[in-house]
């Protein structure tokens, strides 16, 4: 029997916070560490106490944050997307929880994961890349210690080439068809010289760069890839093989192959099963190799 996928308890979203409220009541060090958080975001930070310590003081006054200089009141948390119960104190962190929860509002109370509607992520900020890794509150040093290893892996170039992608995006879809060509230019686009450019600081070079490869992005035919599962374990596949799933627009696949290998593919690709186990085939040979030259 095939051994069952673990479940995601919490599931990864990024939220739109631009220019939105997101309350942090507290005033010690764990209302600091969310307001550093949050602080990397365009959301309006608003800080909720009455007996704020010095370096959360600073941290208002060097980032613009709205200082409520008052003993919280649930009224503070309205027209907030997002709030943060973080005073340290089991009672006042659950009436901060329950009040939010009666205005609708998704709460995360500090170290207290049963009061939490949502956990935050260790973040490696690249802006507009973000890259949030969260273990559901088990593991926080884990998770620290995997964005540290991420972050190192990445350059700060990574923030300014995926901005020029950005701007360049809807030429892109006017000039290329969906598919490969469209993500080969892309794949060229990281990966050769408009990042380099990018890299050494040239952006003006970068953009003229990109320009000429979307111009000269001759069309791509198509490929036929025949890639083996081996015995079944998802982490036995080859990079090649892993490569080539990410790549596909189409995976045809017999019923022998686990779920875990066919959701290595793109999410937005097209997934065919073609049957094929012992004594019992839904299509012939034929029928399977007609399909995959259409």
């Amino acid at each position: 029997m095939p051994q069952a996928i673990p479940k995601l308890n919490a599931f990864p979203v990024f939220m739109r916070v631009e220019g939105e409220a997101v309350a942090i009541v507290g005033g010690g060090e764990e209302a600091l560490a969310k307001a550093r958080l949050i602080g990397q975001s365009s959301a309006a930070l608003r800080i909720v106490s009455d007996a704020a310590e010095a370096e959360l003081l600073a941290f208002i006054a060097a980032n613009g944050a709205i200082h409520i200089a008052a003993a919280y009141d649930a009224a503070h948390l309205e027209d907030a997307v997002m709030v943060f119960a973080a005073s340290g104190n089991e009672a006042l962190d659950r009436r901060v929880a329950e009040d939010a929860r009666r205005l609708g509002i998704p709460v995360n109370a500090v170290d207290r994961p049963e009061l939490c509607d949502f956990f935050t992520p260790a973040l490696v900020n690249r802006a507009p890349v973000a890259i949030a890794i969260g273990t559901e509150g088990a593991g926080p040093v884990l998770a620290q210690m995997l964005r540290s290893r991420i972050d190192r892996m990445l350059s700060p170039s990574l923030g300014p080439l995926a901005s020029l992608a950005a701007s360049l995006r809807g030429t892109a879809e006017r000039l290329l068809p969906k598919g490969n060509a469209r993500r080969r230019f892309w794949s060229d686009f990281f990966g050769g010289a408009p990042a380099r450019a990018v890299d050494a600081g040239q952006l003006s070079q970068a953009h003229d760069a990109a320009v000429d490869l979307l111009l000269s992005n001759a069309p791509a035919s198509g490929h036929i890839a025949l890639v083996g599962a081996g015995p079944g374990a998802e982490d036995l596949l080859t990079l090649r093989a892993h490569r080539l799933l990410m790549e596909a627009d189409v995976i045809v696949h017999d019923a022998l192959v686990p779920e875990a290998i066919v959701a290595m593919g793109r999410r937005d690709a097209e997934r065919l099963p073609v049957g094929k186990r012992k004594g019992c085939h839904t299509k012939s040979q034929a029928e399977i190799n007609e399909l995959l030259i259409e």
